[in-house]
């Protein structure tokens, strides 16, 4: 087996826009929403024949920076 693997998580990002005080749109809220999809490689992009015991990460995702 391997001592580093890549997770590969298949998912959607559903995001906001609103018009700033300029007219431009900008994102202003967003979710990640990360789906049942997952496959795991080496770190060369091989495809790992199963999934590694590992640890449960979550997700950490960051918002739009920029607010109308």
């Amino acid at each position: 087996m391997t001592d580093k693997f890549v997770k590969i998580t298949v998912g959607f990002v559903h995001q906001t826009f609103e018009k700033n005080a300029a007219g431009q749109f900008v994102c202003t809220e967003q979710a990640f929403v990360a789906g049942d999809e997952c496959t795991y490689e080496d770190v060369d992009g091989e495809p790992l024949p199963e999934a590694p015991d590992y640890a449960y990460q979550p997700y950490e995702m960051v918002a739009p920076r920029n607010r109308p």
